[in-house]
């Protein structure tokens, strides 16, 4: 999660208005903190486990469309 958070960080400083950001992160308690600062930034946010991965695997595809800048 730290990971995530410090790629949102740097995204924040580089997307231009429009863009779109996308990180894996692994589901447990603290990805609530990401989705809250990815819909403050974002108009469009997805959080959602893609169906190739396994159902006991705690990975999910975070993202936010439409950077407010």
């Amino acid at each position: 999660m730290g990971l995530a958070e410090t790629a949102h960080d740097f995204a924040r400083q580089v997307l231009k208005p429009g863009g779109t950001f996308v990180a894996k992160v692994l589901r447990g308690g603290t990805e609530r903190t990401l989705l809250d600062r990815l819909k403050r930034d974002f108009a469009k946010v997805r959080h959602v486990k893609p169906e190739a991965s396994r159902a006991d695997s705690a990975k999910c595809m975070s993202s936010g469309r439409a950077f407010r800048g």
